[in-house]
């Protein structure tokens, strides 16, 4: 099943988790071969909770040093095959979102609350009355490290593409058998396996690097909020399909307005309008 219109939530972030996985129909996996005999696979590694230094995965990373959390899948759970990849939203931390990645690994995603450069708020940085160009500017440097934005000085390994990879590294080195190098190829990360999601700046984010690259899946809780940034009508890499939206329709921080101008330059309206989930079941 594929679930691919955008919903309006006035539910908590952990709802989100259980939609996702409704729309899911593979896991990637081979079918069966019928009258072979081959051993039995070993048990899957218990699903074990770890907050990680970013200092203890790469050398060069010089700032922002609350740990990462990373969650191995449930082996009860079916097998996404996935990444989950929780970024925070502004001075926020991975342990904040802590439920949101459980309930990941609970659907049978690997999940990584991600610590980054997110003690400046872009909305500060670049208001309204700032150039179209200045958020999408920023929000690409703060991602890839590249020196695109003169307000904020990121580099490779600081940033949410290098501080993934250090820590997917750092994890495969340690815990190999709990599957985490499978999100790693020719030295990079897999994003085609990366489900990327957000609360707020992390919204933001990750609706850019659906400009970027793509995708396993986009979530955005609670933004983007970049009023007039050219960076929204940029092509979308990964299909809108695959993008979904959550948001309060009374959030102060990101009016609605605001985000819904910004899932329709993702063009998440292509599937109708924004519904509003009060006193419904999920899906």
């Amino acid at each position: 099943m594929r679930c691919t219109a955008p919903t309006l939530s006035v539910f908590s972030l952990l709802a989100v988790l259980g939609m996702l996985a409704a729309c899911s129909s593979d896991d990637g996996s081979a079918p069966p071969v019928q009258g072979s005999a081959s051993p039995p696979s070993p048990p899957p590694p218990a699903s074990v909770e770890r907050q990680i230094n970013p200092q203890l995965t790469s050398a060069a990373i010089d700032s922002n040093f609350f740990p990462h959390v990373v969650i191995n899948p449930d082996p009860s759970a079916t097998a996404a095959g996935r990444l989950f990849v929780m970024l925070p939203g502004t001075f926020a931390v991975p342990t904040t979102y802590e439920d949101v990645v459980r309930r990941a690994a609970r659907r049978g995603y690997h999940g990584i609350g991600l610590t980054y450069p997110n003690d400046q708020a872009v909305g500060s940085l670049c208001p309204g009355s700032a150039p179209p160009e200045c958020a999408g500017a920023l929000r690409r440097e703060v991602i890839t490290g590249v020196d695109a934005s003169p307000l904020v000085s990121v580099n490779s390994a600081n940033s949410i593409d290098g501080r993934l990879l250090s820590l997917l590294v750092y994890l495969n080195a340690n815990f190999p058998a709990e599957g985490w190098g499978r999100y790693l190829v020719s030295g990079s990360v897999d994003w085609s396996l990366v489900t990327a999601a957000g609360h707020s700046q992390g919204a933001g984010h990750a609706g850019f690097m659906a400009k970027l690259r793509d995708l396993n899946r986009v979530v955005m809780f609670s933004g983007p909020g970049d009023p007039g940034a050219s960076w929204i009508d940029l092509p979308n890499v990964t299909p809108s399909a695959r993008s979904f939206g959550f948001t309060h329709t009374a959030d102060n921080l990101a009016p609605l307005a605001v985000v819904r101008r910004s899932w329709e330059g993702l063009d998440l309206d292509l599937f109708g309008p924004p519904v509003s989930v009060d006193g419904a079941a999920p899906p």
